[in-house]
């Protein structure tokens, strides 16, 4: 059996998820798909005790909000802090497509001095490639920033929600085991 995309399911994947879904997007969808799915796995485990699903589930939780949060806002951190360190100036144009660029100054140095000997890119073309740049860029930073993060504020984090969600699902699985008190109507 082969699967077949055509080209409306291409257009669409290429137009907008491709130019609109990238790095921070991708972790919420994540976050939120795990926090859909991870913490009703746990729940139900019926092959841990109690107090270990109760500590599981909270965990499960506490873990997914403090990586999903802190996962988006440093992607999105990183990247605006690459834009503000790769701007450009387009140094020399040749038949209104892009010879040159350069850095716009001192302080853009994660943008490189660019020449292309064949230019091929119009102003407006560059400047989509440039934008696709700046986010690759500030996703390879954040990266490198959650190595710390994910010890400095992750896991502390993970730590607070866990101990202030597990006294609640003790309770919930406490009371889901308790039979259920028939009244009878006499």
């Amino acid at each position: 059996m082969s699967i077949v995309v055509n080209n409306k399911s291409r257009t669409f994947i290429a137009d907008v998820i491709g130019k609109h879904i990238n790095s921070p997007e991708q972790r919420l969808i994540q976050g939120a798909t795990a926090l859909f799915m991870q913490p009703v796995i746990d729940y139900f485990n019926h092959s841990a005790d109690d107090e270990t699903r109760a500590v599981s589930v909270a965990r499960t939780i506490g873990k997914i909000i403090a990586g999903t949060c802190v996962g988006v806002a440093v992607r999105y951190g990183a990247i605006y802090c690459a834009k503000n360190f790769a701007n450009y100036t387009v140094t020399k144009i040749e038949n209104n497509f892009v010879k040159s660029v350069a850095p716009k100054g001192k302080r853009n140095f994660l943008m490189p001095k660019i020449t292309y000997e064949i230019p091929g890119k119009t102003v407006k073309e560059f400047a989509r490639m440039h934008l696709n740049y700046v986010k690759t860029m500030g996703t390879i930073l954040a990266t490198f920033a959650m190595i710390f993060t994910n010890f400095l504020i992750d896991a502390p984090l993970t730590k607070v929600i866990t101990k202030w969600l597990t006294p609640t699902f003790k309770n919930k699985i406490e009371n889901a085991k308790k039979p259920e008190v028939k009244k009878s109507h006499g």
